[in-house]
C-alpha cells in the first residue's frame, strides 16, 4: 500500500471519531434545548400578557393595569404601510421562508467576515424574533440561539405566516414602557394604529430593532434618519409612489408630549384593583387584556379634583393653618416615610337612582397616603345624621310644621349619669317648627325628637337606607355621635333623593375578558324602604338648608338649582361634613384632618364643606337636569304661619307654603296673631329673619 493511502487510512478513524463527537455533542445539545422548549400547546394556546383597563362611562380609559403595557389588535387593523416596511427592512422574505433565512445567514456571516466584526450584522428572521420575544431570553449565547432556531421552526407549523406576524406586531416592545404597536401608536401619536399615516407607520416600524437608542424623545435625529431609511426601503421595492415617499420624508416625527400615564381617580381605582385581586388574582388583573367598565365619568371627576385641591389650598391660606400641603411635599422628598398631617378632604357623587358613582376624591395626594377617606375612615357625622331622626319622626305622625321645643334639656341615663345636649351656639328659640329646627340644626330639637321615637328606630332607619357601621343606640345618636364613612351616609342620602329607595353604590356594570366573554355584570338594585311622601316631605325640609339655612352659602356661591342638604360638624371642629342632593347627583363631603383635632375655631360644614359642594356643583351643572324632586300623590299644599305652624289668618306677619302628607294637615288657624294687638317679634323671630 502507498504510503498516502496508509495515511488516509490512519486518519480516517480520527475524523470519524471527531464527527462522532461534534455529532454527540449536537445532539446532546438538540436533547437539552428540546427539554427546554415550550410544548406544542403551550405554542398553540399562548396568548400575548395584555394590560386590564378601566374605562369610565364614556369608554374612555381611566387607568391601566399591566406587566407589560399592551392592547392586542388584529392584522387586519394594521396599516399595510406599516407591515410592508418592516418585512423589507427587516425580513423581506418572510413569506417564503420556513423560519430561518439560510440566505441571509450566510449573507451575513459574509459581510460579518468581510468587516471584521463577528456580530456587525444579524440574521434573525421575524420568526426567530417573535420565538425569543415569546417564550426565550435575551442573553447571547449559541445555547440560546440554538432554542431560538428550533422555536422559531415549530412556530411556523403551528402558525399561519399572518398569526406570526400578528404575534409580533402584539408582542415586540416599542421603547418608552409601550408593548405591541397599539399601545405604541397610542403612547407615541394619540390615536390608534389604523389611524397612522405612512411617516409614523415608517417610525414604528423602524423602533424594534433598538427601541432605546432610536427612542422618538431621546434621540429624536437618530430616529428621524431610521424612519426616512424605512420609507426609502418601501420605495425602493415599490410598495409606495415617488409622491408618497416625498410627503412622507417632510413630515416631522408628531409624537406627542411624553407623560407617564396620569390616573384622574387614583383612589376610585384602587378600589376596583383591591377587588379584582381578590377575586380573580394578580396574573389576570396586571396580564389578562380584560376591560373593566365602570361608572366614573371622569368629566365629573376632573371637577371633583380640582375644587377638593383648590378650595382645601384657600382655607389653609385663610386661616393661616399649620403643616400645609405645600410645606409636607417638601418634607416628603426627604423622608418617604412621614404620613400627611395636612388638612385633608375627600368627595363621592353617586348617581341616586342606580348607585353608580360617579366621582371619588379619597384624598388630597394619593401619592401621600393611599388611604381612602370616603370608603376606610371612620369618623362621626355630627348633624349631618339628623335627617334619619327627622325621617322616623315624619313616619310617626310629625309634620314639617309640628312644633318643636328648643329649650334646654337634661336627660338622667340610669348608670350613665346626665345627659344635657346643648345647641351650637348655646341659644334657644323656644318652640320651633321642625322645619325651622333642621334648616338651623338645633340640637335639642333632634334630641327631643329621638326621645319621642326611639334611637332604636332612628339606627334601624339609618340601616335600611344603607348605613352598615355599628350605631349605638343612644340620644346622642341624634348628634352623631356613631362613626360612619363618607360612603355609606352619601348612599343613604341617596334614599332622600330617590323616594325612599336604598340603592347598593357600583363601581363597574361589567368586567369583560381579553375574548369579549362577560366576566361579572352589576345592575342596579333598588329597594324601596321608605315611603315616597315621607321622603318628599324630608327632602323638602331639607332644602330650607341650603334655601334659607346652614348650607345657604350655596346659593351665595350661585348654585340655583333644586338642592337639598344637610351640613355636619362634630365637637371641637373636628369634622366638617355636607351631604347634598337633587334629583340626578348625590354627592358627600368631608374635611378635617387624618388624626382628630381642632381644623380652627367654627370651622363648620356649612363654612368649609359646603362651598367645596357648591363649587363641584356649579362645575358639572351642565349635566344635571335642573330638574325638581317630583312630588307624589298624596301630598297637600296650605298657608301656614311660620311661628305657630297653624293655618294662616290675615295678621300673620310670615307665612309660607308648607307641606303635608294628606291627612296629616292643620285645621287649627293662628290665634296668636290678631288685629290691634301688638306683638313684639319673639326670638325666633329675631333669630330668623326673613326665613
Amino acid at each position: 500500500m502507498r504510503p498516502k493511502g496508509k495515511f488516509r487510512m490512519k486518519i480516517l478513524p480520527i475524523f470519524v471519531l471527531i464527527l462522532g463527537i461534534i455529532s454527540g455533542i449536537v445532539f446532546f445539545v438538540y436533547i437539552r434545548a428540546q427539554a427546554d422548549l415550550p410544548t406544542i400547546e403551550e405554542i398553540r394556546n399562548f396568548a400575548p400578557p395584555a394590560s386590564t383597563k378601566i374605562l369610565d362611562c364614556h369608554g374612555e380609559i381611566v387607568a391601566e393595569f399591566y406587566y407589560q403595557r399592551r392592547t392586542p389588535v388584529l392584522l387586519s387593523d394594521v396599516p399595510r404601510y406599516l407591515k410592508d416596511a418592516l418585512i423589507v427592512v427587516e425580513d423581506k422574505r418572510f413569506y417564503s421562508h420556513r423560519g430561518i433565512d439560510f440566505i441571509r445567514i450566510f449573507g451575513a456571516l459574509f459581510y460579518n467576515i468581510r468587516s471584521f466584526r463577528l456580530r456587525a450584522q444579524g440574521a434573525s428572521t421575524i420568526t426567530q424574533q417573535l420565538a425569543r420575544t415569546m417564550f426565550l431570553s435575551y442573553e447571547k449565547s449559541l445555547s440560546r440561539k440554538f432554542r431560538e432556531i428550533l422555536l422559531a421552526l415549530e412556530l411556523e407549523k403551528n402558525y399561519t405566516k399572518d398569526e406570526i406576524l400578528e404575534l409580533y406586531l402584539n408582542l415586540v416592545y416599542f421603547g418608552n414602557g409601550f408593548y405591541g404597536v397599539e399601545a405604541a401608536s397610542r403612547g407615541y401619536f394619540n390615536k390608534s394604529v389604523k389611524e397612522l399615516t405612512l411617516a409614523q407607520c415608517a417610525l414604528l416600524a423602524a423602533l424594534p430593532k433598538a427601541p432605546n437608542f432610536y427612542s422618538p424623545y431621546s434621540n429624536p435625529d437618530a430616529a428621524l434618519k431610521r424612519r426616512n431609511l424605512f420609507l426609502k426601503m418601501l420605495y425602493k421595492h415599490r410598495r409606495i409612489t415617488k409622491e408618497e415617499l416625498d410627503n412622507a420624508l417632510k413630515e416631522p416625527l408628531g409624537v406627542v408630549p411624553k407623560k407617564g400615564p396620569r390616573n384622574l381617580a387614583p383612589y376610585f381605582v384602587e378600589e376596583i384593583r383591591r377587588y379584582l385581586v381578590n377575586k380573580y388574582g394578580e396574573d389576570f388583573v396586571y396580564s389578562s387584556g380584560a376591560t373593566v367598565h365602570s361608572t366614573l365619568d371622569l368629566t365629573i371627576q376632573k371637577v371633583a379634583n380640582q375644587v377638593v385641591d383648590s378650595i382645601i389650598n384657600q382655607i389653609e391660606v385663610n386661616y393661616q393653618l399649620p403643616h400645609r400641603k405645600e410645606q409636607f411635599d417638601i418634607l416628603v422628598k426627604r423622608d418617604s416615610t412621614l404620613k400627611p398631617s395636612y388638612l385633608q378632604g375627600a368627595l363621592v357623587a353617586i348617581d341616586p337612582n342606580t348607585g353608580f358613582i360617579k366621582a371619588m376624591v379619597g384624598g388630597r395626594d394619593f401619592t401621600h397616603s393611599q388611604f381612602n377617606r370616603v370608603t376606610q375612615a371612620k369618623r362621626q357625622a355630627g348633624s349631618a345624621f339628623k335627617p334619619f331622626v327627622y325621617a322616623v319622626a315624619l313616619e310617626n305622625g310629625f309634620t314639617p310644621a309640628s312644633l318643636g321645643e328648643d329649650l334646654p334639656i337634661s336627660i338622667s341615663i340610669p348608670g350613665v349619669g346626665v345627659y344635657a345636649p346643648e345647641n351650637f351656639d348655646r341659644t334657644y328659640l323656644g318652640n320651633i317648627t321642625l322645619r325651622r329646627a333642621l334648616a338651623l340644626s338645633r340640637n335639642v330639637v333632634a334630641v327631643r325628637l329621638i326621645t319621642d321615637v326611639s334611637p332604636e328606630a332612628v339606627v334601624q332607619c339609618a340601616h335600611s337606607l344603607g348605613i352598615k357601621s355599628p350605631l349605638k343606640p343612644y340620644y346622642s345618636l341624634a348628634l352623631g355621635s356613631s362613626e360612619v364613612s363618607l360612603l355609606e351616609m352619601t348612599q343613604a342620602f341617596c334614599g332622600f333623593a330617590n323616594g325612599g329607595a336604598k340603592v347598593t353604590p357600583i363601581y363597574f356594570t361589567k368586567i369583560v375578558d381579553a375574548n369579549g366573554k362577560i366576566l361579572e355584570e352589576h345592575r342596579p338594585t333598588v329597594e324601596g324602604v321608605l315611603d315616597k311622601k315621607i321622603s318628599y316631605l324630608l327632602t323638602n325640609m331639607l332644602k330650607s338648608v341650603i334655601n334659607e339655612g346652614t348650607g345657604a352659602i350655596i346659593r351665595r356661591l350661585g348654585f340655583y338649582y333644586p338642592a337639598a342638604g344637610k351640613t355636619g360638624t362634630t365637637d371641637d371642629f373636628t369634622d366638617a361634613w355636607f351631604i347634598g342632593y337633587t334629583p340626578d347627583l348625590t354627592c358627600g363631603v368631608w374635611v378635617g384632618y387624618d388624626e382628630k383635632k381642632t381644623i380652627f375655631h367654627n370651622a363648620t360644614g356649612g363654612a368649609i364643606a359646603a362651598p367645596i359642594w357648591a363649587a363641584f356643583m356649579n362645575g358639572i351643572a351642565q349635566h344635571l337636569s335642573g330638574a325638581d324632586f317630583p312630588e307624589p300623590e298624596g301630598i297637600v299644599h296650605l298657608e301656614i304661619c311660620t311661628f305657630t305652624g297653624k293655618l294662616k289668618n290675615p295678621h300673620c306677619p310670615k307665612t309660607r307654603d308648607e307641606v303635608f302628607i294628606t291627612g296629616t294637615e292643620p285645621h287649627e288657624v293662628c290665634s296668636f296673631h290678631r288685629p290691634g294687638i301688638f306683638s313684639p317679634p319673639s326670638d325666633e323671630e329675631r333669630y330668623f329673619g326673613d326665613f
